[in-house]
């Protein structure tokens, strides 16, 4: 069991930035969904979806506002997965380095 430890912490760890942002997409993306068709069916949450629809446009809460919103989610968690990915792989590389 230690010699498994020994190869797993003795590797640099690098995060793949593709995975990483597609899946952080994929799951914002899809938390969204669910909300916003949580509160189109049920009324629970109308209050979040109409403060975030100030800050969107097009995000109300309709069928077609939730398609939207899960869109733009979509796109923040590729852009904040793919932004966490590339900074933890810099300052991995530094402490290499160092």
């Amino acid at each position: 069991m230690e010699i498994h430890q020994e190869k797993i912490w003795g590797q640099d760890m690098q995060l793949n930035v593709k995975a990483l942002a597609l899946a952080s997409g994929i799951v914002i993306g899809a938390f969204t969904f669910v909300t916003a068709h949580v509160a189109v069916i049920t009324g629970i949450g109308l209050t979040y979806v109409n403060l975030t629809g100030a800050l969107h446009p097009g995000y109300s809460p309709t069928w077609f506002g939730a398609c939207v919103m899960t869109f733009w989610m979509f796109v923040y968690g590729l852009i904040g997965g793919a932004a966490l990915a590339y900074i933890y792989n810099y300052f991995a590389k530094e402490k290499k380095s160092a």
